[in-house]
């Protein structure tokens, strides 16, 4: 019997005995848990352990320590694994660096595979969309109202539409997310007036299609790889050099998918961008006003896959960007870097335990002087702007890139 023939023949044998090796990408990630040190400090800083308590979510530890048990027995953490929301506290916390988040996901994956049955019912319902549509939000069915949606929002905001471009071999392909492509569509066409208003040689799918980031998150790798392959086939296609983004998750899943696979395609937030090949200079003639504009003061929320699965630059630049604006004053809240409880699609399954996350958020934010938070996050923009009125409280909240777009200056012809 040959060597390869052999490690077929194991690999059913575990196969039969529902047991599923590793992948050699995930080995580090497996070696790691051999770091932790039972400090504690995951549990202690853990946002949903915080919010609902061990009995609702034993905490991160605790996954660590049911991963060590035999591969079989890994759906006796399917009471709780799905409520982690991949905030990556605990990972930035751990004195060794405990990559829990990713056990988190390989543990999804391999209930996915072996216990179909333990994943929530709203996921396998999240996976019919994905695998439907090839992204995480149903389309809209007439695109006429679609576009009149668009519309009511631009005109809300005295937004400009800019016409769609599509085009090969442009500098930039321009990747919004599904969230901005079929819910939050003020965030997607103010990053077109923004890349427009500094002459951004950029390009759209002509075709959106998902990043694969709520795929790895339900479990279903197999599809996330599909539809990684699927963008990169469209990618290659449009021959851009780099890819802007203005949502948060897709940033980091981007970033993640890219470097994993070799692409060699620098992937930016749209704060990124601006700063690092845009420059603060021309940003700051940008928003400058011809008039004392009226003072607002505003607070600014850190989503977690830009702090602690990007950069914390990222936010740094957020500020920049915040403080060459006439007439805005930030007034930072306690607990703007604390996840907002959307992450992890946990919001998708357990709203419950998602309010009560962001219940720390709405509480700081009551704390400040702002009338509007800011974040350059779709997702975060919904979770916090739905608790804030389910709450009574009259604070707006807005999408950075949507701030930033409101408050650009008129061209010079």
């Amino acid at each position: 019997m040959s060597e390869e023939e052999s490690y077929e023949f194991v690999k059913n044998t575990l196969k039969e005995e529902g047991i599923q090796p590793y992948e050699p990408s995930e080995l580090e990630t497996i070696h790691s848990i051999e770091q932790c040190i039972n400090c504690g400090l995951c549990i202690n800083h853990c946002p949903v352990v915080s919010a609902v308590g061990v009995d609702r979510f034993a905490g991160p530890r605790s996954i660590a320590v049911e991963f060590s048990r035999t591969p079989p027995e890994f759906w006796c953490t399917g009471d709780h694994v799905y409520l982690c929301t991949g905030c990556g506290t605990c990972r930035e916390v751990c004195p060794n660096n405990v990559d829990i988040p990713e056990i988190v996901n390989i543990i999804r994956a391999r209930i996915f595979t072996q216990r179909p049955d333990l994943v929530p019912d709203a996921l396998h319902a999240q996976n019919a969309i994905i695998h439907e549509h090839n992204l995480a939000f149903e389309p809209w069915e007439d695109i006429e109202d679609k576009n009149a949606s668009r519309d009511m929002r631009l005109e809300r905001l005295n937004l400009p539409f800019y016409k769609e471009r599509i085009k090969k071999d442009a500098k930039v392909l321009f990747y919004p997310g599904c969230q901005a492509e079929e819910r939050a569509q003020e965030v997607r066409e103010a990053g077109k007036i923004i890349l427009e208003y500094f002459d951004v040689d950029y390009t759209l799918l002509e075709e959106l299609s998902c990043c694969g980031m709520p795929s790895r998150l339900i479990g279903d790798h197999e599809q996330a790889e599909i539809l990684a392959k699927l963008l990169k086939e469209k990618i290659d296609s449009l021959g851009v050099q780099a890819v802007v983004t203005t949502c948060a998750g897709c940033t980091s899943n981007l970033t993640s998918v890219v470097n994993s696979h070799g692409w060699q395609l620098p992937t930016y937030h749209m704060l990124e961008y601006l700063v690092e090949e845009i420059g603060l200079d021309r940003i700051k003639d940008a928003v400058r006003q011809q008039k004392q504009p009226e003072e607002i003061v505003v607070t600014v929320h850190d989503p977690c896959h830009l702090i602690r699965h990007t950069s914390r630059q990222v936010m740094r630049y957020a500020l920049d960007i915040l403080e060459i604006m006439d007439g805005v004053r930030v007034d930072e809240e306690s607990a703007h870097d604390s996840c907002c409880g959307g992450g992890g699609l946990v919001a998708r399954h357990s709203p419950d335990v998602a309010k009560r996350v962001v219940d720390e958020n709405v509480r700081a934010i009551s704390g400040t002087e702002g009338k509007r938070v800011v974040t350059p996050c779709p997702l975060c923009t919904a979770q916090i702007e739905d608790n804030l009125f389910r709450n009574g409280i009259d604070i707006d909240v807005e999408d950075l890139s949507v701030f930033i777009a409101r408050r650009l200056a008129e061209k010079e012809d």
